[in-house]
C-alpha cells in the first residue's frame, strides 16, 4: 500500500469493473468476490447474500493483505502479489490488481485454486487497463 489517499473512480469505470467482476466470478466459479482498495474502500462486489457483512469482510481482507505485504518486506521480498488461505470448506484468494487495489474471492471445493489464480490474473490485467494510470 502506497499510503492513505482518497480513491475516486468514475461511474462508468465502476460499471465496467462490475461487469468484469461478474465475468470473473462466473469463470472462476467463486461464491463471492470483491474489488477493494488497500484501505478497505469497497469498489465492486458480486455473489454476496444477506448472511455476509461485505463491509466487514472488505476491511478484514485488507488488513490480512496489508499484514502479508509487511511479512513480505520482513523476509526480503518486495511484495507478495497473490496468496491463498485454505480451509476445510472454503478458501480465500487475494490478488493485487495494481498498487492500492485488491481482488478478494471466496470459493469452495468445487473450484480448483489454479482456476481462481488464472482468472484473477486475467481480471487484474483487464481491471488495471480500465482504471488506467491514475487512481
Amino acid at each position: 500500500m502506497s499510503g492513505s489517499i482518497a480513491i475516486s473512480i468514475s461511474k462508468e469505470k465502476v460499471h465496467e469493473l462490475e461487469r468484469l467482476l461478474t465475468d470473473f466470478c462466473s469463470q472462476a466459479n467463486t461464491i463471492w468476490a470483491i474489488l477493494t482498495t488497500a484501505t478497505g474502500q469497497l469498489l465492486a462486489q458480486r455473489g454476496f447474500v444477506y448472511s455476509f457483512d461485505v463491509l466487514a469482510i472488505s476491511a478484514l481482507a485488507c488488513g490480512v493483505f496489508n499484514s502479508t505485504m509487511e511479512l513480505a518486506r520482513i523476509v526480503g521480498e518486495d511484495r507478495f502479489s497473490q496468496f491463498l488461505q485454505e480451509g476445510e470448506k472454503y478458501s480465500v484468494y487475494y490478488t493485487e490488481v495494481k498498487p492500492d487495489y485488491i481482488l478478494v474471492s471466496l470459493f469452495d471445493d468445487r473450484t480448483i485454486p489454479g482456476v481462481v489464480k488464472v482468472a484473477s490474473e486475467v481480471f487484474s490485467g483487464n481491471a488495471a487497463r480500465i482504471m488506467g494510470n491514475g487512481k
